[in-house]
């Protein structure tokens, strides 16, 4: 047996299997609100809205916030229930909640902007889910990306999924909210590029028709 050091801390198994599924998860929760949009224009609701004062741009983040209070009362409740249940240690609450609302923000952006390149309903569902499930993949929310090789663990790190684990490892053992705000500032550039970019394209989909 050999001594070795961890580059970073890590989690407990039960934090870790119960963390990784909830941001594996969330990507599915907060699709259903931006990706409603099709069946809003199908049904006609949305040209009713649009009839009225309303400017696009506000449905789009009516939208938008909607899928945030989903993907934060996901994520809270899993928090809690794992904690209770399961004996998982997150970490400091008010750290973690900087990291869910974060990371919140990152799903919200990618789906956005996965979205924003679709024309129906049934193909954004199937892209941002095959999205969903190939970031969750290479970010390590089966199996730790420290136990993968180097080159996983590096490639994992193009993932939010892989830096909200990071960012509650960080805060384990005597670890501090400040430990975190590195993991919780990559999840914030994540969500601006991808949220700015995905909400500019997906002015398309509220447009007056």
């Amino acid at each position: 047996l050999v001594d070795s050091d961890a580059q970073m801390r890590q989690l407990s198994w039960n934090t870790f299997f119960a963390s990784a599924m909830a941001i594996l998860f969330l990507f599915f929760a907060v699709q259903s609100g931006i990706v409603s949009l099709f069946e809003e224009r199908r049904q006609g609701t949305l040209a009713r809205m649009l009839a009225g004062p309303i400017r696009p741009e506000a449905i789009l983040s009516g939208k938008a916030l909607g899928s945030f209070v989903t993907g934060v009362l996901s994520l809270t409740v899993l928090a809690v229930a794992s904690t209770l249940m399961l004996g998982a240690d997150w970490g400091p609450p008010a750290g973690v909640a900087l990291v869910v609302v974060a990371a919140v923000l990152a799903a919200i952006g990618i789906t956005l902007l996965v979205t924003s390149f679709m024309k129906t309903a049934d193909g954004a569902s199937a892209a941002n889910s095959a999205v969903a499930m190939t970031l969750g993949i290479l970010g390590g929310t089966f199996s730790p990306s420290a136990q993968a090789p180097e080159a996983m663990q590096t490639l994992s790190l193009v993932t939010p999924h892989a830096w909200f684990l990071r960012g509650l490892a960080e805060m384990q053992g005597g670890g501090t909210i400040a430990d975190a705000l590195p993991s919780v500032g990559v999840l914030l550039a994540v969500a601006g590029v991808t949220g700015a970019i995905g909400f500019a394209r997906a002015r398309r989909l509220v447009a007056p028709r």
